[in-house]
């Protein structure tokens, strides 16, 4: 509220000056003062349909994936609208419903269509009969929204209607008015008492009815307030009754100038503002609807209100330039947090663990938002405000995206894993055992080492069922002798070779190190080769694997990362007995599987030597680097 003007701000309409037939005018009117109208702080026609939006705390939608989130959020604004209804909050519930309700539809579409998909499925690809019920979940959310709508619209007709009924009233009311004093006569005293009687309940209702918005409110005060002057200037025969009015208006006026200069005192110490300028706004509600007093004290009471609300006005002018420093600084900082923000909101990665840390990093950025207390230049503060928020969504965005790709891709690698379960129980059923179906179950083996991770609940279970399956088979092979096992090192020799052939090809194009890792696992997961090859097979490698990572280290980074190649998980030494060449892995986890699947590999091959030549030597070696492989694994679980 801006200084008033003594011109400007006078009570005018109620507050009617009644003079004696002595101080008439020439045309024999009483004078009418300017209404306080004008400087009119609230509407009383619509304080009950008002809410204090900035009090509101509206709900994000954090992830617009997530049913129970969306269901959440919207049992969070039909909260809202039960207890804060008002235009406003109607206003910013709308804008919220709306960005939110497409994600809402796509969810709905999404579920319909997986059910119809999985009817056609059953019914060989026939729609006949299908029928898609939503669940309770789904129901309550389209129940919140239309519980929503509804109220919205039932509130605003109500409005609507108390705005005619206002409208409707006054203009009532003003033609009860002029008929009332075009009908007065003052010659009758039973007359004069009726007719001020029912003016008196003209002025009740009238004050009940409130303001009209819009430009009639205006036009309806003029014609209201000249009525009430020809009324007052018709009964000046009844001057001694106006005078007790004046009176009681007058002390009515007096009592509350008095709790304005108490609350101008009060916010000169540092009381709560925004209670004492809401007690202040309905105060001088109140005081506009009292009637006049004599000119000269009504003129010096206006002057005490006047001045009291400089005081409150001038205090509220100053907090709001007080805040406007703070809420320039809050800018600043949020502006940063916001740019650190969008940094986020392109991240990309293969990498869970560095989706984590982003993770943690976004998290951190939201608390510190969160923390900062205090408000924001209206503009600017909403452009940064949005900035933030829709880069925070944007991230957690692509990051649900990602983690839906891996858990897509670790349930394909669990129905391959299942395949080659499937695979090894179809063998051990039939009960054969030939070089042949042997280098088979190797074969799958080896698959199931190069299949990636399954879903973490299964990963222990589907292991123990492959593992029982290869230990069935190789127990079968066990029984029937080891007279083909020669044939068998034959074939891990002729394996290996070939592994070896195409790592000699990687070193003329570097191209093909991205399946180094992958040849690497190869090499691993096949079985002993005959004695006399060993150290020869095993130099090769050696030689060859060492120029592979010394071409690596030459490649540009970029490269590497695309094609998922780490090198301080290889050494460039491998197979050799020197620790400082040595890069352990990063991931102990994947590590620790790694061992547990060789250390089981290693166990279910060392029965093959029961009964060759030399078995005795060959089985230290493998129980050698089982035991060797069961040290590193007990280390790195300790960890």
């Amino acid at each position: 509220m801006s200084m008033m003007t003594e011109e400007t701000s006078k009570p005018k309409a109620e507050e009617t000056e009644i003079v004696n037939t002595t101080t008439q005018s020439p045309e024999g009117t009483a004078k009418v003062e300017e209404s306080p109208e004008a400087m009119d702080l609230s509407s009383p026609t619509e304080t009950i349909f008002q809410a204090d939006d900035k009090a509101v705390e509206y709900p994000i939608l954090e992830d617009r994936h997530s049913k129970e989130h969306i269901h959440q959020f919207f049992g969070k604004l039909k909260d809202i609208v039960v207890h804060h209804a008002g235009a406003a909050v109607y206003k910013k519930v709308d804008e919220l419903i709306k960005e939110a309700k497409e994600s809402w539809d796509q969810i709905k579409q999404a579920e319909r269509q997986a059910a119809l998909d999985k009817f056609k499925e059953a019914n060989e690809g026939s729609e006949e009969g299908f029928t898609f019920k939503v669940d309770d979940l789904s129901q309550e959310i389209d129940s919140a929204i239309h519980l929503i709508k509804k109220m919205r619209q039932e509130f605003f007709q109500q409005l609507e209607k108390v705005r005619e009924k206002a409208l409707e009233g006054k203009t009532r009311l003003i033609n009860e008015l002029r008929t009332l004093v075009d009908a007065d006569d003052n010659s009758d005293p039973a007359h004069v008492n009726a007719s001020f009687k029912a003016f008196k309940k003209i002025q009740e209702e009238w004050k009940s009815l409130g303001s009209v918005q819009g430009p009639m409110n205006q036009t309806l005060w003029q014609s209201y307030h000249a009525l009430v002057d020809r009324f007052y200037s018709n009964r000046s025969i009844f001057f001694e009754l106006l005078e007790l009015d004046r009176k009681k208006n007058f002390q009515a006026k007096e009592t509350i100038a008095v709790k304005l200069e108490s609350l101008a005192e009060l916010v000169q110490k540092n009381a709560p503002l925004q209670k004492i300028m809401k007690d202040a706004e309905e105060l001088f509600d109140e005081y506009k609807h009292i009637g006049p007093a004599h000119r000269e004290e009504n003129e010096a009471l206006w002057q005490r209100v006047k001045k009291s609300l400089d005081v409150l006005f001038e205090q509220k002018r100053q907090v709001n330039e007080a805040q406007k420093a703070v809420f320039e600084e809050n800018l600043k900082i949020k502006k940063e947090l916001a740019d650190l923000m969008h940094h986020h909101a392109t991240f990309q990665s293969s990498s869970i663990a560095e989706w984590n840390q982003a993770s943690k990093s976004v998290l951190a950025l939201q608390e510190q938002w969160g923390k900062l207390k205090g408000g924001l230049p209206r503009e600017s503060g909403k452009e940064v405000s949005h900035q933030f928020w829709s880069d925070l969504k944007l991230f957690f965005k692509h990051k649900s995206e990602f983690f839906a790709k891996i858990d897509a891709e670790r349930k394909a690698n669990l129905a391959a894993k299942l395949q080659l379960i499937e695979q090894v129980e179809g063998i051990v059923s039939v009960g054969t055992e030939t070089p042949e179906i042997t280098q088979q179950v190797i074969d799958l083996q080896k698959k199931w080492k190069e299949i990636g991770h399954v879903p973490e609940k299964l990963k222990d279970q589907i292991y123990t069922k492959f593992k029982a399956a290869c230990d069935a088979y190789f127990n079968l092979k066990r029984s029937k002798g080891k007279g083909a096992q020669d044939e068998e090192f034959a074939a891990n020799l002729g394996a290996k070779q070939a592994i070896l052939a195409e790592l000699e090809a990687m070193l003329k194009d570097p191209i093909l190190l991205a399946n180094l890792k992958a040849k690497k696992e190869a090499w691993d997961a096949i079985g002993y080769v005959p004695r006399k090859n060993v150290k020869e097979i095993q130099e090769k490698f050696r030689s060859t694997w060492n120029a592979l990572i010394d071409l690596a280290r030459t490649q540009p980074k970029e490269q590497l990362a695309a094609w998922g190649f780490e090198l301080k998980s290889m050494s460039t030494d491998h197979g050799g007995h020197s620790e400082e060449r040595r890069i352990p892995s990063a991931d102990n986890r994947k590590r620790i599987q790694t061992l547990e699947n060789d250390i089981a590999v290693l166990t279910n091959n060392l029965e093959f030597f029961a009964k060759s030549k030399g078995a005795d030597k060959l089985r230290g070696e493998v129980e050698k680097k089982i035991a060797q492989a069961q040290k590193e694994l007990d280390r790195l679980k300790k960890e």
